[in-house]
């Protein structure tokens, strides 16, 4: 894979600079010359999500309402990797807070990005399979949701609807999971 070369950047500053969200202005100079002032740049902390598999075969989805767009959106279980965290412990932390599941089977599926031009986090992506359903899910302000459950071999009929809404994350997580399933079949 060949490599584009990088932009040279010749000024910076942070605009935001808070523990949830940085976001700075940096003037640069791209490979032909050309100058670009300001360009905003978004740096969040790791993420993680994970497609959730149970033994039946059923796809647990999170409703959740999302108060930036006003909207109750289809989600997977993930969150923030928190520092002195792997991604995989974040994630089976996740498992736990969110939908109270222990002793999943996780593997990973890949890394993406949420918007590379101007955000700086990767997520990691998983696949859980199997585990139990302990009841011990904790709740954190702002995280309220409902948990639906859909068979595996309806997942795609159910995040292609035209009535449901998902973060672009998420559905290339779950793309990579039906990828890895398909090959381990």
């Amino acid at each position: 894979m060949k490599n584009l070369p990088s932009w040279k950047t010749v000024a910076s500053k942070y605009i935001v600079n808070d523990r949830w969200l940085k976001l700075r202005a940096d003037d640069c100079i791209t490979p032909d010359g050309h100058t670009i002032a300001p360009y905003y740049v978004f740096e969040y902390g790791e993420w993680v999500n994970c497609v959730v598999i149970s033994d039946d075969n059923e796809v647990t989805l999170l409703r959740h309402y999302r108060y930036a767009v006003d909207k109750t959106v289809l989600e997977l279980v993930g969150g923030m990797v928190d520092a002195g965290e792997t991604p995989e412990e974040a994630i089976r932390r996740e498992l736990e807070e969110e939908i109270g599941l222990q002793g999943a089977t996780i593997t990973a599926t890949g890394v993406t990005y949420a918007n590379p031009a101007t955000h700086t986090n990767k997520i990691h992506c998983f696949v859980a399979q199997g585990g139990t359903l302990d009841g011990n899910k904790e709740h954190e302000a702002g995280a309220d949701f409902e948990v639906i459950k859909v068979p595996l071999s309806r997942l795609e009929e159910t995040v292609a609807d035209a009535n449901e809404t998902m973060q672009s994350y998420h559905l290339a997580s779950i793309f990579l999971a039906l990828h890895r399933l398909k090959k381990n079949t």
